[in-house]
């Protein structure tokens, strides 16, 4: 049986990469049959990944990250290739050949930093032309978890749209796609380093989190100008009140979606304290990004014809994927940041 080569990990200590390892395992194999769309099956061979904070905060979550995976496991979820073979019956009308773009939805064992992965027909679309690799790995769960919020909030032209850490993978591409769903105002927050850069992909607003109490700026601002909000995403969490204060700008019958950074018992607590008793006042939803494969195929679409920025902060070697997963903890990255499985064929 061939071999590959996989990032793998059977231990959870933190840091996360500090778990890792670059092994040489038996090559996967797909199924002979496969009739769900939720089952990895389609043979990929990988030439690019990208990482997510979710690929090494998930694995060292205490009882979750334990038992989640088996193991040895790999990590990443989002991932670009070229199709080796697909089983027989398997949902897709792709086909042996295809360059793709693809995301694994959890639970996984067998992830995108590896040589070849399952992938999973509802997660997997062509690549468009003209996007490489690299711009096809970084879209899967960021742009996913851009998109699918905004829908969750019922989005409608002319709304009114904050985002709460606009920088990030997420965060950028949250921005872009509520203004291509017609977004009349878009703010965002970000550090002094990212304000111009906010403003270039088409924010109206940027909030400077560094030199202002993003709280208190829109609390002002809807006071002085009359200025609310239909929808808050909130990418960040770090501002643990801003839910409990957004009834100040947002309006009644806005909504308030949190992607990220807070732990389950904080956001279930939110879920069920009523505004009476100190909690909010406006529709709370929590979210995790899934897959479906219409939703995956209208980003690759909209990056395809350029309309949807694809933002790539650095590239990293296979040999090196510890050193993005150190970048990624630092808060540094401007973007995505992928992994080169492979130079051979790139697009």
């Amino acid at each position: 049986m061939a071999n590959m080569r996989a990032w793998q990990y059977t231990t959870r200590n933190d840091p996360f990469e500090s778990n890792l390892s670059l092994n040489t395992v038996p090559k996967l194999q797909a199924p002979s049959k496969c009739s769900s769309e939720k089952t990895p099956c389609i043979l990929v061979r990988v030439y690019a990944a990208s990482i997510n904070p979710a690929d090494h905060k998930v694995p060292v979550t205490p009882i979750i990250g334990y038992f989640l995976n088996s193991k040895p496991a790999t990590p990443g979820l989002d991932y670009a290739g070229i199709i080796e073979s697909i089983p027989i019956g398997c949902p897709t009308t792709l086909i042996a050949g295809d360059k793709v773009l693809g995301r694994l939805d959890w639970p996984y064992q067998h992830g995108a930093l590896a040589e070849y992965i399952l992938g999973q027909p509802n997660g997997l679309v062509k690549l468009p032309d003209g996007l490489s690799f690299a711009q096809g790995a970084a879209i899967g769960t960021a742009a996913l978890s851009a998109l699918q919020p905004l829908e969750l909030a019922k989005i409608k032209p002319e709304d009114y749209v904050f985002i709460n850490g606009g920088s990030g993978g997420v965060g950028s591409f949250t921005l872009q796609i509520a203004k291509l769903l017609g977004a009349a105002h878009v703010t965002v927050t970000c550090g002094p380093a990212n304000v111009d850069r906010m403003k270039a992909l088409g924010a109206d607003e940027v909030i400077n989190y560094r030199e202002s109490d993003v709280a208190d700026v829109l609390n002002t601002s809807a006071k002085d100008t009359g200025r609310l909000y239909d929808i808050v995403i909130e990418n960040v969490g770090a501002i643990d009140t801003l839910y409990e204060n957004c009834h100040h700008f947002v309006k009644p019958g806005g909504h308030f979606v949190q992607v990220a950074g807070t732990n389950a018992l904080f956001t279930f607590k939110r879920m069920i304290t009523p505004g009476l008793l100190g909690g909010g006042k406006r529709k709370y939803s929590p979210y995790l990004a899934y897959n479906v494969r219409d939703q995956l195929e209208k980003i690759a679409r909209w990056a395809g014809e350029g309309k949807l920025k694809v933002e790539i902060d650095e590239e990293f070697a296979f040999e090196d994927a510890k050193e993005a997963f150190e970048k990624l903890r630092s808060d540094r990255a401007k973007g995505k940041l992928v992994v080169r499985v492979s130079s051979e064929g790139q697009s």
